[in-house]
């Protein structure tokens, strides 16, 4: 079980009011969270049991905390049945409802020998480990500076004042012009640093499963979160005639069930924004059967090209 910190909760202050009781620390909610009773979830076909605090759960979800204090089979059975989801991402809800964050191994993917099932040709995937360079296209800056997926502005050095544009070396707050390096944004983290043989198929979709979990039960800061993470990963997903697959399978996965627009939005602009013929001239080649098979997201990828060609900034 994952260790508690303390910090999620604000300590109560101590009254200087001259009351008899200054000085006297009143109960924390948090303590009280502590001490009901653990409830226990079944997780998957497996039954792989899970047993969290019920009141911590209930305070990031309602409809949890109304299956496990209300009148409802959950309760007088004493355990919850979560059989749509697996043990990882419930996992991962768990160190995130204890912790206020949660974590995937970022290389927990087989080798590259076991091939995701997009139905690919073998020549359209490839087996080279070259890496690709980054796209180089506006709609590129504006996917990874994105405020719907929590990215922070630059500031300008002297005042602090967001920069409003991704190459902006003058502030228009204060009129500092700034060197490139101080108000252009930070690369996000390679992800993929180890060997190109390495299959991220599954990093990424656990990072969907976790969404569509806080969807679905109305775990609202998870789904920030987790959608963020998922952004951030692409940002630094380092792409190869070997590794496009991975992407493929991630858009597969989205779009072959029911999915929250946002979600799709996600992948589908990442997908539009990495069609750059300065990548390679292979990407396009990659998506091609994909584009034919799914014309939802075929029509989702035009709207966003179309954007990037016109310049539009409402993608």
């Amino acid at each position: 079980m994952a260790t508690c910190r303390h910090s999620a909760k604000k300590e109560p202050e101590h009254d200087s009011s001259g009351n008899n009781d200054a000085g006297i620390m009143k109960p924390s909610s948090y303590r009280g969270i502590l001490q009901s009773q653990p409830f226990k979830f079944v997780v998957g076909e497996t039954k792989e049991e899970f047993f969290l605090h019920s009141g911590l759960v209930a305070s990031k979800s309602e409809a949890l905390g109304k299956m496990i204090n209300g009148p409802f089979v959950e309760r007088q059975q004493g355990y919850v049945v979560l059989k749509n989801d697996d043990a990882r991402t419930v996992a991962a809800f768990a160190e995130f409802v204890y912790t206020g964050d949660y974590q995937i191994a970022s290389e927990m993917s087989p080798r590259s020998s076991k091939k995701p099932k997009i139905h690919q040709r073998t020549h359209d995937i490839g087996q080279s480990c070259s890496v690709w360079d980054q796209p180089h296209n506006d709609h590129w800056k504006m996917f990874i500076q994105s405020n719907e997926y929590g990215f922070q502005r630059p500031m300008c050095t002297r005042c602090g004042t967001e920069a409003a544009v991704f190459d902006r070396i003058v502030c228009n707050t204060c009129g500092y012009r700034g060197r490139t390096r101080e108000m252009t944004v930070m690369p996000a983290p390679v992800l993929n640093t180890g060997s190109m043989e390495t299959d991220f198929t599954e990093f990424f979709i656990a990072h969907v499963k976790v969404f569509l979990f806080a969807d679905c039960y109305g775990v609202a800061e998870l789904l920030e979160l987790s959608i963020r993470k998922l952004h951030q990963a692409l940002c630094g997903f380092r792409l190869s005639k070997a590794r496009v697959g991975d992407v493929l399978a991630l858009v597969r996965f989205c779009y072959e069930r029911p999915c929250p627009e946002r979600l799709k939005k996600l992948v589908a602009s990442y997908s539009a924004a990495i069609m750059d013929v300065r990548v390679s001239r292979d990407v396009a080649e990659s998506f091609k059967e994909l584009l034919k098979e799914r014309e939802d997201f075929g029509a989702d990828v035009a709207w966003f090209l179309a954007c990037r060609l016109t310049g539009s900034t409402e993608c």
